[in-house]
This record gives structure tokens, C-alpha cells and sequence, in this order.
């Protein structure tokens, strides 16, 4: 009978346990954890109960209290019901601090990762050793303030240890090269010189991938196909072709288990970019964390190849109004381009960095033609078009022995706004113009005012630097944009991304120009050429579009401009005028205020009731309930009870928030 009433007592506590106890204290605990432990406890209430009875007189021996008794034994029945029913809420609360829910499933799950964590944990290693071979760990360590370490040195020794390891560090290299305007000159130089001597893969391991993204062998989509590549880089491998009708084509096929590696390096580039921040003076100045998180998407961009596609079709639009121009873009095969395989129209040459014993070859004209119309190109994405081709490097430049080149590579592409492009283009000939006023204006407009800068004082810097330009390029207008950047940094500016990217762009463009034409400036041909750009960019059909639009939206506000000054006037004669304050949510803080306050309100009287609870239970008189139970001793644990079940409902909140964290 005794068991029959435990299991029936086990089964209503958990009903009770699982359905009221969890919206009291508003915790999930976890539906198997909370049936546990609401049997283990429900199953153990009519034996602590029996006990109760014989304790306070009002059984003996175990035996059942009948109707004679039956008040009392009620009475009873239900204090010690709920103080059990207290104490599981008590138990449950503990268990989800000590092991909250889901740590089980969390580790069920940890366990099928270890495979994943045993590669990491041994790159790793192996890029710990690669750090200790190079000897960066030094410059992972606090270092005396007095002992000054060279930068150049750090770049340097940091590039190397990139070359080492591997694809996805080579390419940090080479991203962070590009950001002159946060990464000192000595990094963007040794790691400007980063490349990937990488072998390429065979052609039957990369076989299935072609025919995976094709739908069909590779002989069903082409008449021929190389097996031997063209050219084979860190991230992918470039293949001739010639498609069914007789174009000649090259298929770029991305390097298989690549993603996986990158997957494993990427972790392990934001730990050791972390790490860097919390222990190296030099990492926090130059914002180690942040280039790699953007390095990061950077990346992850590069190797959809989808995107290429999209850019590679937005740039021979842009230029396709110029066909007399010796500089080309290849066309693209959108349908037989997928996330990891890209087909364009082959460009043949040889790359400019390689072009040397070809360019001698070709007469003064030819390569001041192809200078000219490579900077018109670039100019015109830039300045006009607002897309453009970010790294215009000497090995994205094809250049053949007709005097012709074209374009490759557009995993990088920028995009620039039309208002930035009016500023870029108002800076470069300011400069060329000497006018330090225009300069400044295109300056604040690009990057804004900082709080506290001195107008004058800046007109000035901005002299200085066109005074040390006047009458010639020392260094190439790289050197200015060098200047540029390092000014914009000094002052506090911001630099947007876009800006940054087209600073780069035209930065980067003066490189392969040199190379084309030694004699080639690039603010001289700005100048040759500002009249030719600006015309094309003043187009009158969306000027009158762009107007249109400006008085559509400006009108409104006018006409309701007197009605609102109206306004403002009669709440300053009234003395009622209220100036909101920005970054302030006074609905929030009134919310703040209120629950803090009623959690006060609640502690105070938990505290209060389990105070006199106590206090009543020891005083012990009153009428007797049973022959060893008073009533005022009954009423004190009814009242100890509610201060415990409502300590219980201020502090599930904080242990909600503490897991949600």
C-alpha cells in the first residue's frame, strides 16, 4: 500500500514540478533532468510524511491516520508537500548552475568534433614551430619599454614566416599589403613582395571537380582541353581551352580541400590575432584583430568565384563604350561558371611584372598608347563608373607583342559612390592646380571634420605636402598618395573602406604604369586628361534625373520649414521648449528603474518572511494543531516556505540572463 501511495505521490510531484514549478521560476531546467529529479523526490513524500506523522503525534508505527485524525494528518500532508516541492526548485536551480542545460547534448556534440580538433590543435603546432623558427615569438611577448624593436624587422621576419605557412597566411600577406591607410609602410612593402610558389595539382584530381560543376565530362562541355596549366597560384589553377564553336578560353579551377584549410587557418588567425592584441604594444596601434576579421571576409569573398563573375561582367560594361582602347576586358561564361570554376575568354600575352625583354621589343608610342588608355580605363571606373579593378598590380596586366593588353583576375573589386568619386577627382587636381583651399574641401568632405581640427592649420599641412611635389614627382605619385595617407591618419580622420580601396587602386595603378612607360606621371596625365573625364562624367540626361530627384525630396521640407521655425518660436516664448537628448532612451531607463525597484521591493520581503518564519517557529505556542505541533509553528514554516519560493523567483531571472550570456 505504502508503494502503491509513493509512486502515486511521485507522479503528481512531477506533474506539479514540471508544469508550475517552471513558470514560477520562469527557468527551463530541462524536461529529463526535471523528471529525475521530481520521481526521486515524489516517490520519497509519503515516507517522509508517515515520519511527519509519528514525530508530531498524530500516528504511530506507521500507521495511516483515518477520519478521526484526518485535519491534522491534512494539514500536515501539505506543508511538508510543499516544502519538498520547495526544496526541488532548489535542487533544480543548483544543478542548472553547477551544469546548465544542454551541457550533455554540448558534449555529445564536442565529442563528434574532436577529429576537426585534433587538425587544428596539430596546425597549430605546426605554426608555433614555424613562429619560433622565424623567432616572431619575441615579438608576441610585453618587451622592456626601453628596448625599442625596429619595425622593418617585424615586417620582415613576419613576412617570411607567412611564406611559410601556407596558402591562407599568403594571402594575409597580401591583403594586409593593401592597407597602407592603417598598416605602416614597412609592412605594405615586405608583404607587397609575398607570393605563392606553389605546384600545381594534377589534372585527375581536379578532374571531378570540373565534371561536378558542369553536369558532364569535361570533353562533352569542350573541343580541347589542357591538362597541363597555364598557370597555378595559391587559391586555384588556370587551364586553356577551346570551347565547341572554337574560342579559346581558360578555365580557373579553385584547388581542392582548399575551404577546408582556410576553415582550420581562420580560427587559428583570430586566436593568434588576439592573442597578439592582449600581449604586443605594436599589435593593439595597428589593429591586429580588426585586419584579420577583415581579411577574413575578404577572403571568403575570393574564393566564390560567383562573385568574379558579377564584377568581371559590371567592368567590361563599364567600359564598353571605349572599343578603340588597346587596353581590353576578357569576356566571361556565366554558364559554365560555378562557385569554384570560372571560364573567361582567354587574354593572351604575358603578365607585365614578366613583359621586360616584350616591351623592349615595342616602340616608345605603343607603350606610352597602352599607359595612356590603362589609365583612362581605371580612371573611368573610378572617377565615372564607381566599380573599379582594385589590384591592378604588373601581374594582372597581359601585354602582347602587338602592342594590345588586357586585363585579369577580378576576384578585387571596389565600389565608390558618386559623391566620394566627385571628391577624388576635385583632390587630384587641386593638387595638380596647387590650390591648397580646394584640397582641404575635398579632404573634409571625403572624411569629414574630426572634433577640434584647425581649418587653417590644415589648409597649411596640405600646402606643405603640394610645395613638396611642386615641379615633379619625387618617388612617383605613389609618394603623394603615401603623404596623403600618412596626413589623413595624423589628423584623426576615418578612412572609409571604398575611399581606401581607390586610393589603393590608383596607388597601386602608378606601379604598372612605370613599368609600362617610364616617363608616365600620373597628375600630368590628370591634367592631359581632367577635361576628357569630366565631361564624360557631367552627363546632362542624369544631371536633370539627379535634380529632379533633389527638388522631389527637398520641396517637402521646405514648405513645412515656416510651420516648424513657427513652432519652435512660440515653445521659447512659452519657456517650454525641450531639447531631446541624443543616445537616450528615457522609456528604457524608466523600465531599468521599475524592475530594479520591484526586485528591491521583492528581496525585502522575501527576507522579511523568512525572518518570521523563523521567529514564529521558535516561539512554539499557540493552540495545538496535533499533539506536538502548535499552530503558530505551523504557520511560521507556511511563511518560511513563501520567503524561500520567493527568493527563488528574484534570483531565476538572474540565472536566465547569466545562461543566455
Amino acid at each position: 500500500m505504502n508503494i502503491l501511495w509513493s509512486i502515486l505521490l511521485g507522479l503528481l510531484n512531477a506533474v506539479v514540478v514540471g508544469v508550475l514549478v517552471r513558470r514560477t521560476i520562469t527557468v527551463g531546467t530541462g524536461a529529463l533532468r526535471n523528471t529525475i529529479v521530481s520521481l526521486v523526490i515524489g516517490m520519497s513524500l509519503w515516507p517522509i510524511t508517515l515520519q511527519a506523522f509519528e514525530m508530531f503525534g498524530i500516528s504511530q508505527d506507521g500507521d495511516i491516520p483515518w477520519i478521526e485524525m484526518s485535519f491534522p494528518a491534512v494539514m500536515v500532508f501539505l506543508l511538508v508537500f510543499a516544502w519538498l516541492v520547495v526544496i526541488q526548485m532548489v535542487v533544480l536551480l543548483a544543478i542548472e548552475i553547477v551544469l546548465p542545460s544542454g551541457s550533455f547534448s554540448h558534449f555529445a556534440r564536442s565529442v563528434s568534433r574532436v577529429p576537426t580538433w585534433y587538425r587544428r590543435v596539430s596546425r597549430l603546432s605546426q605554426i608555433q614551430r614555424i613562429l619560433l623558427k622565424f623567432g616572431l615569438s619575441r615579438f608576441m611577448r610585453p618587451r622592456i619599454p626601453t628596448l625599442r624593436v625596429s619595425t622593418r624587422e617585424i615586417a620582415k621576419t613576419t613576412a617570411e614566416a607567412f611564406a611559410a605557412a601556407g596558402v591562407t597566411f599568403v594571402k594575409l600577406g597580401q591583403f594586409i599589403a593593401t592597407r597602407a591607410d592603417i598598416v605602416p609602410a614597412e609592412f605594405v612593402e615586405e608583404f607587397s613582395k609575398l607570393q605563392s610558389d606553389v605546384p600545381p595539382v594534377p589534372f585527375e584530381d581536379i578532374r571531378a571537380e570540373l565534371e561536378d560543376a558542369w553536369g558532364r565530362s569535361v570533353t562533352e562541355v569542350f573541343a580541347e582541353f589542357d591538362t597541363v596549366p597555364l598557370a597555378a597560384a595559391s587559391v586555384a589553377q588556370v587551364h586553356r581551352a577551346v570551347t565547341l564553336d572554337g574560342t579559346e578560353v581558360v578555365v580557373k579551377v579553385q584547388r581542392p580541400k582548399l575551404r577546408k584549410q582556410v576553415r582550420a587557418d581562420s580560427d587559428i588567425i583570430m586566436t593568434l590575432a588576439e592573442r597578439l592584441e592582449n600581449t604586443a604594444g605594436w599589435a593593439r596601434t595597428i589593429g591586429v584583430t580588426s585586419i584579420a576579421r577583415g581579411f577574413l571576409e575578404t577572403l571568403g569573398e575570393e574564393l566564390d568565384y560567383r562573385g568574379e563573375v558579377r564584377h568581371t561582367i559590371a567592368l567590361r560594361e563599364a567600359t564598353a563604350h571605349h572599343e578603340d582602347s588597346v587596353v581590353r576586358i576578357p569576356q566571361v561564361y556565366p554558364e559554365l561558371s560555378t562557385e569554384r570554376v570560372i571560364v573567361l575568354e582567354r587574354v593572351r600575352g604575358v603578365p607585365l611584372a614578366k613583359a621586360g625583354p616584350l616591351l623592349e621589343e615595342l616602340s616608345d608610342i605603343a607603350r606610352a598608347d597602352i599607359a595612356r588608355d590603362l589609365f583612362l580605363m581605371v580612371a573611368r571606373q573610378v572617377l565615372i563608373k564607381g566599380i573599379f579593378h582594385s589590384d591592378l598590380h604588373a601581374g594582372n596586366i597581359m601585354i602582347d607583342a602587338s602592342g594590345r593588353a588586357g586585363l585579369i583576375d577580378f576576384g578585387s573589386v571596389g565600389r565608390i559612390d558618386r559623391r566620394d568619386r566627385r571628391d577624388i577627382a576635385m583632390l587630384l587636381l587641386a593638387f595638380e592646380h596647387q590650390n591648397s583651399e580646394a584640397a582641404m574641401n575635398a579632404v573634409l568632405d571625403i572624411f569629414g571634420t574630426p572634433v577640434g581640427v584647425d581649418l587653417r592649420s590644415m589648409q597649411r599641412d596640405i600646402g606643405q605636402i603640394m610645395l613638396q611635389f611642386e615641379g615633379g614627382m619625387p618617388g612617383g605619385s605613389s609618394a603623394l598618395f603615401t603623404e596623403l595617407l600618412a596626413f589623413v591618419i595624423d589628423q584623426g580622420f576615418e578612412m572609409p573602406s571604398a575611399v581606401a580601396n581607390a586610393f589603393r587602386a590608383i596607388s597601386t595603378l602608378e606601379g604598372s604604369l612605370t613599368k609600362l612607360d617610364p616617363s608616365s606621371d600620373l597628375l600630368v596625365m590628370v591634367r592631359e586628361h581632367a577635361d576628357e573625364l569630366l565631361a564624360e562624367s557631367r552627363d546632362l540626361h542624369e544631371s536633370a534625373e539627379n535634380l529632379s530627384l533633389y527638388v522631389g525630396s527637398t520641396l517637402p521640407v521646405l514648405a513645412s520649414l515656416p510651420v516648424e521655425v513657427s513652432r519652435v518660436v512660440k515653445h521659447l516664448q512659452d519657456g517650454t521648449l525641450d531639447i531631446g537628448t541624443s543616445g537616450l532612451n528615457i522609456d528604457l531607463i524608466k523600465t531599468l528603474v521599475r524592475s530594479t525597484v520591484d526586485q528591491f521591493i521583492q528581496v525585502i520581503i522575501a527576507t522579511a518572511l523568512i525572518l518570521g518564519g523563523v521567529l514564529m517557529m521558535s516561539a512554539n505556542f499557540g493552540p495545538p494543531l496535533a499533539p506536538e505541533l502548535r499552530v503558530f509553528t505551523y504557520f511560521g514554516a507556511w511563511m518560511l516556505l513563501i520567503g524561500f519560493i520567493l527568493s527563488a523567483v528574484v534570483i531565476a531571472p538572474a540565472l536566465r540572463e547569466r545562461r543566455f550570456r
